[in-house]
């Protein structure tokens, strides 16, 4: 969390609140995203167990993925955010 002498944008990003909209990109050794690109942005649904967080890829592809560790879960400002092609053709979002 931030401390009163840290600015916010100065925090980690393991440190930083998952509020429900927020966009993050999933970072792990096992990604069990393998068909998502490295840098695809998900939307944060909900928190569904303490450190365990609710996602949806943004623009969306129908699926809700639950009980993402947050320790995945990387903050991501929606300003980096580009429209791409999936490599099955679909339209995603990623983060540059």
């Amino acid at each position: 969390m931030t401390t009163p002498d840290q600015p916010a944008h100065q925090t980690s990003g393991s440190d930083r609140p998952l509020e429900p909209s927020g966009i993050v990109t999933v970072h792990c050794d096992h990604d069990v995203h393998q068909d998502a690109p490295p840098n695809q942005a998900f939307v944060v649904i909900d928190e569904f167990w303490p450190d365990r967080i609710a996602i949806a890829a943004l623009g969306g592809d129908g699926l809700e993925r639950r009980n993402q560790p947050r320790e995945w879960l990387r903050p991501e400002s929606p300003a980096q955010l580009r429209q791409a092609r999936h490599a099955d053709g679909h339209i995603i979002y990623v983060v540059d």
